[in-house]
């Protein structure tokens, strides 16, 4: 092999095995990002306790599936917990999505909306999301990088809820996040904003974030931004006394709303209520339920 030949093989292989490493590197850091230990911990705490709604692992790819505690993969399922609608005919589903560190049965909003709204004509689907490692002391870039990748994390999962309730044969689809999971589900929403059903229809139909914080200038961390994508009806509810992110970029997000007129959007600050709406929990469930209603109606008659 003449000289020529092989220095244009070695800056092949050099050239590889800088892809090869840094494809590893990046699959680290997304495992590393995702707190499975304290996800498979709630399942187990939750699974013989549901008294209402059923415990279901949703299957994801082998690609996406998690890690175990050790950080080998072993499962391709996540926790959720189905409950189907008690009325004699259906409105429509909902996806629940919880916030920061919590599960499917959260006490705090996701579990009256859980069980309440199914009496009201609408199923739930409440999701267990990827959980973030708590902050890290002097490791802010890091701890950014690691929420970014746990929201990225959430697609396929939200994809994967969304594709259990058409097969239950729900029509009418509708995203319901807290918190650190509306930032899930906004990001959803602005990737997957002209998506369609093989029928026609839009994939969400309609969506409630409660309690959403912005951070940054860019997505999936900054709100506002993601928000001036989104098209479909969208209800934004905070209360009077939430976290300082909720209450300071409650404005922006307004703003950004009003960008794409010709999209339903309604914000409401519910005077008294906290980031978590304890002790609020009947008028939360009616307020929501009567806004649901309301731009299913208007779904259909269009």
């Amino acid at each position: 092999m003449n000289i020529s030949a092989f220095n244009h093989l070695s800056r092949r292989q050099i050239q590889f095995n800088t892809l090869f490493s840094c494809l590893i590197f990046l699959i680290s850091i997304n495992t590393s990002a995702m707190n499975t230990a304290s996800e498979l911990r709630w399942a187990e705490q939750l699974r013989d306790n549901i008294v209402i709604g059923e415990a279901i692992d949703l299957p994801l790819s082998v690609s996406q599936s998690a890690p175990d505690s050790s950080g080998t993969k072993n499962s391709n399922t996540f926790f959720s917990i189905y409950t189907p609608h008690t009325t004699a005919k259906s409105r429509g589903a909902i996806v629940l999505m919880h916030g920061t560190g919590a599960h499917p049965d959260w006490n705090d909003i996701i579990h009256p909306l859980r069980v309440e709204l199914p009496d009201k004509g609408w199923a739930t689907l409440s999701i267990q999301l990827p959980l973030v490692f708590p902050p890290s002391e002097n490791k802010q870039e890091k701890d950014v990088q690691s929420r970014i990748q746990v929201i990225e994390s959430s697609v396929p999962r939200i994809d994967a809820a969304v594709n259990f309730l058409r097969a239950k044969g729900y029509n009418y689809i509708s995203i319901i996040s807290h918190s650190f999971g509306t930032l899930m589900s906004l990001n959803y929403l602005q990737h997957k904003v002209d998506k369609v059903t093989p029928e026609g229809t839009l994939v969400i139909n309609s969506a409630v974030i409660i309690g959403t914080p912005s951070s940054g200038t860019s997505a999936p961390l900054n709100s506002p931004i993601m928000i001036e994508k989104i098209k479909i009806p969208l209800l934004d509810l905070y209360g009077s006394e939430d976290l300082d992110s909720v209450m300071r970029s409650a404005k922006a997000r307004k703003t950004a709303a009003r960008k794409i007129p010709y999209k339903q959007f309604r914000q409401v600050q519910t005077i008294g209520a906290n980031h978590f709406y304890r002790g609020l929990d009947e008028e939360l469930v009616v307020y929501i339920t009567n806004w649901l209603n309301k731009t299913h109606n208007t779904s259909i008659n269009q």
